[in-house]
């Protein structure tokens, strides 16, 4: 059994179905995360009918979906003392995942993202980051890094110097205890906002990294299928991209292993679609099974979200 630390953004997820014109008029783009300042959640919130309430955010997802797993599965955000705050933690509770984070009382709530989902099933996010801006690289305790095999970090928390100071920082904890590190790019226009200064977080301390097809594209500034899996072998990191219907590929600088994707008639939500595939390779990858087997289980537990609302599994 690994001990696997999350560290993300911790966000309440307010989840509805809307049409497209929905989204075009309240100025989001589709299929991407787009920040909003707290005075526009009521705006969009008056769009959403009857709407799932989960706790959420990328990282969170992956690592809740971890706790179905061999392994131990912990979490490391920030959280305003306040109702969403105290329900986001709860929830990481019941479902046996450590929150080894930070709560404190603050003018800036707990962060919420709310998620649009199209009529094709592809989701659109508006975020608002609240408290989870302030996660300070200072209070990091030793404690939190105890005992760990793994640590899984995303590139959203790349947006404000405070979370991107967190990164590097455990960037070096985990360099300096041999820790091994995974990074998720998180989405294309993230990408396009740090290329650079994430291409060298990735060189000095990443070891795997998580990408799906739009992210690869943009990191690699190449459009094709041939060129984007060219230029990622070239690299000298392990990196698994998902290509939706196309599957998911592996690639570490000598060879490329490529596993098809489960056939999906009935897209309902993308949501959590990445997430999931996470958790299901890192399942396998540090259980030491086989690259196959862990691109696998990734594209099954992807295929059973996508099947359903929000971006959990449902096991009852």
């Amino acid at each position: 059994m690994k001990k696997i630390l999350g560290v993300g953004t911790a966000l309440v997820d307010v989840i509805c179905k809307v049409d497209d014109a929905t989204i075009k008029n309240l100025n989001l783009t589709k299929g991407s995360m787009t920040l909003i300042e707290e005075s526009q959640i009521q705006e969009i919130r008056s769009n959403f009918s009857n709407p799932l309430i989960t706790s959420g955010g990328s990282v969170c997802n992956t690592v809740h979906e971890l706790n179905y797993s061999s392994h131990k599965a912990t979490f490391y955000g920030k959280v305003n003392n306040d109702e969403y705050g105290k329900a986001f933690i709860e929830d990481l509770k019941s479902a046996g995942v450590e929150f080894l984070g930070i709560k404190k009382d603050n003018d800036l709530p707990t962060g919420c993202c709310n998620i649009l989902v199209s009529p094709d099933g592809e989701r659109t996010m508006a975020t608002h980051i609240g408290i989870g801006s302030q996660l300070d690289p200072n209070e990091i305790s030793s404690k939190v890094t105890e005992s760990i095999d793994h640590i899984y970090m995303e590139s959203y928390l790349w947006d404000h110097d405070l979370t991107k100071k967190t990164l590097q920082t455990f960037g070096e904890i985990a360099k300096s205890q041999n820790i091994e590190t995974s990074l998720s790019l998180s989405d294309p226009f993230c990408v396009e906002r740090h290329k650079d200064e994430l291409n060298k977080f990735i060189e000095d301390y990443i070891d795997l990294v998580f990408c799906n097809f739009d992210e690869a594209k943009m990191f690699s500034q190449c459009e094709s299928m041939a060129d984007v899996s060219s230029y990622l072998q070239s690299t000298s990191k392990k990196i698994v991209m998902t290509a939706g219907a196309e599957g998911a590929y592996f690639f570490d600088g000598q060879k490329v292993i490529h596993q098809v994707a489960q056939k999906i008639n009935n897209v309902i939500d993308t949501t959590g679609a990445g997430d999931n595939f996470a958790a299901g390779f890192l399942d396998f990858y540090l259980s030491g099974d086989s690259i196959s087997d862990a691109l696998r289980q990734g594209n099954f537990r992807a295929s059973e979200v996508i099947q359903q609302l929000g971006p959990r599994i449902k096991r009852h």
